[in-house]
């Protein structure tokens, strides 16, 4: 009911029929807030939208990881060899090895078995252009044909290290 005592001297001053009809009103009926159900186009759209977009970034992420597995197997591999290898030919010879190795899996056997010296440094270049190839890279891949080479074991960390990250970031 609605609170007319601060109306008492008004009241008096009106008619018994005004009176009467004032003691009708009730309080304003507010209507019940809106609720989250049914939800509205615009949420129903919203909600589409961000399900594809995490439905994408999740096929996205799961076929890059199934696609790199090679590249983990290969790292897990050429850290392996390294601590088999027991002198400075040896690792470069299995490093180059599973360079190779990887380089067939990836860009395919026909683009990749026959390559060798130059062309073969020009293909590692080639595809991964972002990392920088040492300029005594060539001695140190034809150094297992050579029987009295001397291996700088900074210059070998540094080959190996980039033979490593070819590894890691070739690219088509």
């Amino acid at each position: 009911m609605l609170n007319l005592s601060n109306l008492k001297p008004i009241q008096e001053t009106l008619s018994p029929e005004v009176q009467q009809l004032l003691n009708q009103f009730n309080d304003i009926i507010l209507p019940s807030p809106v609720g989250w159900w049914p939800p509205s186009i615009a949420m129903l759209t919203f909600i589409l939208l961000m399900l594809t977009v995490t439905l994408g970034i999740t096929f996205s992420l799961f076929s890059r990881h199934k696609n790199n597995k090679y590249r983990r197997e290969a790292k897990g591999l050429f850290i392996q060899a390294l601590q088999n290898a027991t002198s400075p030919k040896q690792k470069i010879e299995a490093a180059n090895a599973l360079l190779k190795q990887v380089a067939i899996t990836h860009y395919g056997r026909q683009k990749v078995a026959s390559l060798q010296g130059e062309s073969w440094l020009e293909f590692l270049q080639k595809t991964a252009s972002h990392i920088e190839q040492p300029a005594y890279l060539k001695q140190y891949l034809n150094s297992y044909y050579q029987k009295n080479f001397v291996y700088d074991e900074a210059e070998l960390e540094a080959v190996l290290n980039y033979l490593q990250s070819w590894i890691k970031g070739h690219h088509k």
